[in-house]
């Protein structure tokens, strides 16, 4: 078991800290205040929210090479960006750590190997995707510890996948979680996920061991600790004794996972076979629609299309969009394009208001709750009624409190004309933009800043020669086309 966690919020040493409960005592509590991240030291550290295709491109732009591509071990990769990680995660060997180990090597052997080979398939996958968002490889076993790289792993908190996400920080971060889908289960989706958290706790505490903690506990809870203990140096938290006894716990087992895992025979273990998992490829589907129908018109077996999409729950696409990215082997690619066409007679009947809510015309996208708003305001800013809001956000009452996510549908057309009336704007301060370039801020994504200049986060990675998705705050980027 591990500590409930909350989703990225406002963070200040003036704070009040709510609490946290321990999974096994207590629910998931979600602050409803906005979604900003305040670092310790008070400076800001804005926590943008992600959007589901951020999580997608980032899959189609990277993933694809790291399945069949070489991809170095765990903590050996001698680039820029590994230097700076491995002053920032020294990995210190002590009584707790030792502690674990033994643990693993022989009180728990047998769980331990079978953690080593389930992950197996996924470790270049989840090396390369940790390594592109700037997060250190060695937490490949904080995916270890949290699941044991059990797919459906399921705590009593309602933490779910590899990276053990509740509903609320899984949604934050660009993961559908609903009655149709839950991509928590996606453990291509979830990992890049993971990564943007881990990535924004360490921004936020200036240091993974205590971006591990934050993981674990809950932000809040980390900064709490900070506070009593006056330090920000994890083990003298532990000395303190200001931590959740499991989060003292848990900095030692990831390191004991990776001194193992390391060097697995050292401790006693089988090395897993050194297989990948399959190389797969990113389709669009009409939805909702039954894997069964693609299985059938397509000649891809139905199981492989159920073990490339675990996050389908009954195995049927989402009911309220009109296309859905689904994965397929690579093998089968060709069979798809030569039949996609005859995929949209399959499609599956929806209630009568889905077909006019999300149309071809209709874009989904997400409104954010503002102080003074209620329910029959942001239907009328939405052209739609208060009982079709509820009926997509799935309300029993009109209720809603600041800081809520809501679903709503929006024109096409009305979108794109925004978006170009946007883009012919000078879209930030002229410190930040001049001539087509861009100096990143605090809080910045490459996939926010591509979609603020109109642009692919492909083509923005481009025109700046760029291998992976991190930015520094004061990188200077290229925003023009021409440029």
């Amino acid at each position: 078991m591990k500590l409930t966690r909350i989703t990225p919020l406002v963070l200040s040493l003036a704070a009040v800290f709510a609490s946290v409960g321990c999974k096994t005592t207590h629910a998931a509590k979600e602050d409803s205040n906005t979604a900003e991240l305040e670092d310790i030291n008070g400076n800001g550290a804005l926590a943008q929210e992600v959007q589901p295709e951020e999580i997608d491109d980032s899959i189609d732009q990277e993933l694809q090479t790291s399945i069949n591509g070489d991809v170095a071990e765990i903590g050996s990769e001698d680039d820029e960006i590994n230097k700076a990680l491995k002053a920032g995660l020294p990995v210190e060997l002590n009584k707790d750590v030792d502690r674990w180990i033994d643990y693993f090597a022989n009180k728990n052997h047998d769980a331990f190997q079978r953690f080593l080979d389930r992950g197996q398939p996924y470790k270049k996958m989840i090396v390369a995707t940790l390594r592109d968002s700037g997060v250190p490889s060695e937490l490949y076993y904080l995916a270890m510890i949290e699941s044991g790289f059990v797919l459906h792993a399921h705590s009593s908190a309602s933490a779910v996948g590899f990276w053990q996400f509740i509903p609320a920080s899984g949604r934050r971060y660009g993961l559908r979680v609903d009655k149709f889908v839950d991509e928590r289960r996606d453990p291509w989706r979830a990992t890049v996920a993971a990564s943007l958290y881990l990535a924004d706790l360490n921004n936020v505490f200036n240091s993974w061991y205590l971006a591990m903690a934050a993981y674990n506990a809950g932000e809040s809870r980390i900064m709490g600790a900070i506070m009593r203990g006056k330090t920000r140096d994890f083990w003298e938290l532990v000395r303190a004794k200001v931590l959740p006894s499991e989060t003292m716990d848990y900095i030692p087992k990831v390191l004991a996972a990776y001194m193992v895992g390391k060097n697995p025979q050292k401790y006693g273990f089988r090395v897993p076979d050194a297989n990948s998992h399959e190389a797969f490829v990113g389709v669009t589907v009409p939805s909702p629609i039954n894997l069964s129908a693609i299985a059938n018109e397509t000649d891809i077996p139905l199981d492989s299309l159920q073990k490339f999409n675990p996050h389908l729950k009954s195995g049927v696409t989402p009911g309220d969009i009109s296309t859905y990215k689904i994965w397929i082997p690579k093998r089968f690619e060709n069979n798809f394009k030569d039949k996609a066409a005859n995929l949209a007679e399959h499609r599956m009947a929806t209630k009568a208001e889905a077909p006019r809510l999300a149309s071809e015309n209709k874009i989904r996208k997400f409104h954010r709750v503002k102080r003074g708003e209620h329910l029959n305001s942001i239907a009328q800013k939405y052209g739609v009624t208060v009982d079709q809001l509820r009926a997509m956000n799935n309300l029993h009452t009109s209720t809603v409190f600041r800081g809520q996510k809501l679903k709503v549908m929006v024109d096409a057309e009305t979108m794109a004309e925004k978006s170009v009336a946007a883009n012919n704007s000078k879209p930030s301060t002229t410190t930040d933009v001049d001539d087509g370039i861009y100096r990143v801020r605090r809080g910045d994504r490459l996939g926010h800043i591509a979609k603020k200049f109109g642009m692919t986060l492909a083509e923005l990675k481009k025109i700046n020669k760029l291998r992976r998705n991190g930015v520094k705050v004061g990188q200077i980027l290229k925003v023009s086309r021409a440029g």
